[in-house]
């Protein structure tokens, strides 16, 4: 199968857009998070929508996440363990496997994020989630602040370490990410409680590990 290299950069970008942790107060939380992911403020065809995620499901377990995206083109799934800050990709396109850690070394975080309360609140899959604005404390971003619903019930915020989400505490419910330039709203329809097996979390014996570059040769991308 032939794709091209947007569609991996996407694929890759946008799994990347959910890396582990920020410590706050609070239980984890363990269960499965489901997101409906729509494309309110993307100026795309319906062909190029419908090549893109649909949703996403979240599986927590204290420190380890697993997000699997649905796209029309492949299968990925991404690993994240909060403690050790890492992240692996797992890719299946017709049987072909693969492994990718597309976030080795260290990474400089920029300006630390400034949540702040904006008095609102609106219920999102069960749960009444808070408002909040968050900027990095100089004018323009303060002019448009990034804003996102939480819930403080589910449990602490053990999703994101490295962007504008990880001072807040709770778990985003509906926020929004850029991707390729593009802004993705992303909207839980489902929160279940529960533990998550362990094996969810590992990669299997048989992904083959290869940076993100040797995941384009493999797939012929951009020729």
């Amino acid at each position: 199968m032939k794709l091209t290299t947007t569609t991996i950069l996407l694929a890759l970008s946008f799994l990347t857009a959910f890396s582990a942790i920020a410590q706050s107060k609070g239980n984890a939380f363990k269960g499965t998070i489901t997101y409906q992911v729509t494309y309110p403020e993307a100026n795309i065809s319906a062909a190029q929508a419908a090549s893109m995620p649909q949703s996403v499901t979240m599986k927590f377990n204290g420190n380890k996440t697993r997000a699997e995206i649905n796209m029309s083109e492949l299968s990925q799934v991404l690993l994240l363990d909060s403690d050790a800050k890492s992240t692996i990709v797992l890719v299946n396109i017709n049987g072909q496997k693969a492994a990718i850690n597309p976030k080795k070394g260290e990474r400089s975080l920029g300006k630390e994020p400034v949540v702040e309360p904006a008095g609102e609140s609106k219920e999102i899959a069960g749960y009444v989630c808070k408002k909040a604005n968050i900027h990095f404390g100089d004018e323009k971003s303060k002019a448009s602040p990034i804003e996102v619903y939480y819930s403080d019930e589910i449990g602490n915020n053990k999703v994101f370490y490295d962007n504008e989400y990880r001072n807040l505490i709770g778990i985003p419910l509906e926020f929004k990410y850029k991707m390729q330039g593009m802004n993705m709203l992303l909207t839980a329809t489902k929160v279940e409680s529960g533990r998550v097996a362990n094996r969810e979390f590992e990669v299997p014996s048989d992904y083959k590990e290869m940076t993100p570059e040797e995941l384009r040769q493999m797939f012929g991308a951009g020729k």
